[in-house]
Parts: structure tokens; C-alpha cells; sequence
């Protein structure tokens, strides 16, 4: 859902447009989100979609730990999510699906296999990590949580033009895979590059 009656339909070409102004010179994102995105794409075995989606992106083979300018992320993410709607049932399910891929080969990696070890079975502390591992991805935006209760926060990212529904998938992919219950995710655009989350689960341990 969105709080912007002014913004264009989400998913639109006015929409990608739209956000793609509002990217600051210099800004970027690490590339497996390039990578992950072109392997969802390669998986529907289309070959005119993964033309599109790697001229989109500006770049044949990007390199998964290099630092890549956001703009060409943005707009393959676009032509990713485009291709995959009719599969998906809506381009907003496209996108959660996108994050979802993406957060399964994050877990895989060192990094995403320590947060996972570092938190253990408490989701708090997991949530906690959430703006330190933003900042291992992204050098656009800023991720920072608030806590509304025992098991559940509120997730802010603000500074970045993604559609909410692909950082849904994300969380949704990482909390589960950390063991939550009952989990419930459901973002929403507070701005024109601000996002907020509702995350909560079901209550585990208490806080320590």
C-alpha cells in the first residue's frame, strides 16, 4: 500500500521514473543484487527478458561484491519485476519475490551465515542487526529499527527508492530462515524514498 495519493501507480513507468530522480549522485548497491536479479530472470528462460534486463541494468556480468551506481539496479529490478508478474500474479509479488531470492543468497554467503550465528534463536537481536547488515549491501539510505514490543519493531529505510515489497520479501525470507513464528511482515511508503515495516512474530524468550 502507499500513503502518497500524488505518487504514480507503483509499478509504472511514471513510477520508475519518478524514483529514479530522486537517487543521490554517487549512491550505490553492492552487485549480487544485480546477480540475483538476472538469475531470477534466467530461471524463466527468456531470453528477449534477459536481453532487456541486462541493458536495463547496463551491464552484462557484474561482479557479486563490487559496488555498482544504483540507477542501473533500479531500473532492472523494474524490467525484472515486469517479466516476472504474469508468473507472480502482480507486480508487487514480483518484487517481494525478487527480495526473497536475494536474502536466500545473502544468507548463503560468510556474512549472512554469521548474523544468523550471532543471533541465534533470539529475534530481537537479529532485528537489532538489521541497519549494520543494510549498510554491508547499500551505500544508498539508511535502515534503522524501533521496538513496539517484546516481538515485534518497526523497520524504517530511509533514503532509498526500492518499492517497499521487495524489501517485505527480504525480511519475510530472514526471519523465517532465523526460525519465526507466526511472522507477519507488511510494508508501506511513508515518502518518496522512505519506507516503514511492521514486523512481529511469536514471542520465543524474553528480552536479555
Amino acid at each position: 500500500m502507499t500513503s502518497n495519493p500524488d505518487a504514480a501507480e507503483l509499478g509504472s513507468p511514471a513510477d520508475l521514473a519518478l524514483r529514479l530522480k530522486l537517487i543521490p549522485l554517487g549512491d550505490t548497491v553492492r552487485g549480487y543484487f544485480f546477480h540475483c536479479a538476472l538469475e531470477q530472470i534466467r530461471l524463466l528462460r527468456d531470453e528477449e527478458a534477459l536481453r532487456r534486463c541486462r541493458e536495463a541494468s547496463g551491464m552484462e556480468s557484474p561482479t557479486r561484491f563490487f559496488k555498482y551506481p544504483i540507477h542501473g539496479f533500479v531500473r532492472l529490478l523494474y524490467e525484472a519485476a515486469w517479466a516476472l508478474t504474469d508468473s507472480a500474479g502482480s507486480f508487487e509479488e514480483a518484487m517481494r519475490q525478487l527480495g526473497r531470492h536475494v536474502a536466500t543468497e545473502f544468507l548463503g554467503s560468510p556474512v549472512g551465515k554469521t548474523m544468523l550465528l550471532l543471533a541465534g534463536d533470539n529475534l530481537q537481536r537479529l532485528a537489532d542487526s538489521l541497519p549494520m547488515v543494510y549498510r554491508t549491501g547499500w551505500g544508498h539510505g539508511v535502515g534503522e529499527v524501533a521496538w513496539t514490543g517484546f516481538s515485534s519493531c518497526r523497520t524504517s529505510i530511509h533514503g532509498n527508492v526500492i518499492p517497499f515489497p521487495y524489501f517485505e520479501g527480504i525480511f519475510l525470507e530472514v526471519f523465517q530462515a532465523a526460525g519465526a513464528t507466526h511472522l507477519k511482515v507488511a510494508g508501506r511508503q511513508v515518502g518518496p524514498a522512505d519506507t516503514e515495516y511492521e514486523l512481529s512474530w511469536e514471542l520465543r524468550n524474553l528480552p536479555r
